[in-house]
Order: C-alpha cells, then structure tokens, then sequence
C-alpha cells in the first residue's frame, strides 16, 4: 500500500498507528495521521505548526478528548485516510515528486473537511488552507498550486 511512499512518510503513518493503539482506538483516523506528521522534527510540518503555537501534544492530547474511532473492515485505516493516501498520490504526480513526502501527505490530510484532523484545527483555530499554504511555500512552490481534489 505504501510502495510509492518515502520513509518519511511511512514513518509518519507508523507513528499515527502507535498513537491510535496508544488511545485505544479501533482504526487510525486523519487526527492520528496529523500527530504522525508533526512529530517528526525534520518534517515542514512540525515546523509550520511550532510556528503557530502548537506542539504534537496537543494534537495527541486533542484527539483522545474526540469520540473513539470505530473498527473497520480490512482495517486499521478509516475511510478519510484512504482518501487521504489516494490524495497524497495525485499531490506528488502534480508537483512532480517520484515519491509521496510527508508534505504531500500533509496537504491531502489538511485538504478533508471532516473527520479528526479537521476537528482538531478548528479546535485551535487553525486554517486547513493557510497551513497548505505555508507547506507549498517551503516546498518551493506557488501556494495556487495546491491540488484541486473537489
């Protein structure tokens, strides 16, 4: 599933199943997969939201306060991480990257509208789009060229 994924990113998503298991959640859900992206210190991401006050405590800290994950099918991934990785695909093609980075994962997890990510930013006040904003930026591109998924 993860093939054409840098170890960075698989990291990442390792990190987000460590936290679901640690919270006893059923599935590993878009709040895990922000935690998992925001831990790493070499990742823009962790970076962009020191900038803004927030540590990945708080992401973990936040999620565990959420309703629990329910168990899926063929698991542990609930649906919006699977958009989320399909999205993260279409983000490296786009911005021509070989491998998907945890930035392209970190825009396709910032670009759903619903789910544990999204409740975690509103939580805090955070902006999906001007986060995706500041990733584009320090990836060297125009923040208009943030994938279009809708």
């Amino acid at each position: 599933m993860f093939e054409d994924f840098a170890e960075k990113t698989v990291l990442a998503t390792e990190k987000a199943k460590e936290l679901a298991l640690q919270l006893h959640d059923e599935s590993v859900a878009t709040g895990h997969l922000i935690y998992g992206l925001t831990v790493d210190r070499s990742v823009c991401l962790h970076h962009i939201f020191q900038d803004l006050n927030v540590d990945p405590d708080m992401f973990s800290g936040y999620v565990k306060s959420l309703p629990r994950e329910p168990e899926v099918p063929n698991g542990p991934w609930n649906r919006h991480c699977m958009t989320v990785f399909e999205r993260a695909k279409d983000a490296s093609v786009q911005l021509g990257s070989k491998k998907v980075e945890p930035e392209h994962l970190a825009l396709a997890v910032l670009s759903i509208k619903a789910g544990s990510c999204y409740e975690t930013l509103k939580e805090f006040s955070i902006d999906p789009e001007y986060v995706q904003t500041l990733i584009l930026q320090a990836m060297g591109f125009d923040p208009e060229q943030v994938p279009e998924w809708f």
